[in-house]
């Protein structure tokens, strides 16, 4: 995967709550992050990734996966499983 820094870049404005920003100067400073605009970058990638791979689930399964297939990938990733409220939408094979 390539990273943002490895393409071209334009400057944008976004808007975080000030607990957001501090937790992410701070981690600048401590060397937890390198930049506050690269893990930004970074986040966003991820979450247009992700996206894109739940919309080509959605496209493969005729709607939103199984709750139960979704709860067993995000176990695999160490995340808890998602209520069927949480989760949203209509899911395929859900009653």
């Amino acid at each position: 995967m390539t990273s943002p820094r490895d393409r071209g870049t334009r400057k944008v404005t976004v808007t975080l709550p000030e607990d957001v920003v501090a937790a992410l100067e701070r981690w600048r400073t401590t060397g937890r992050i390198e930049s506050v605009s690269a893990f930004v970058a970074e986040s966003v990638l991820a979450r247009i990734n992700q996206s894109e791979s739940l919309a080509k689930l959605e496209e493969t399964f005729g709607g939103r996966p199984p709750l139960d297939l979704i709860n067993r990938a995000r176990a695999a990733q160490g995340l808890p499983p998602l209520s069927e409220e949480e989760a949203g939408g209509p899911h395929a094979g859900a009653a």
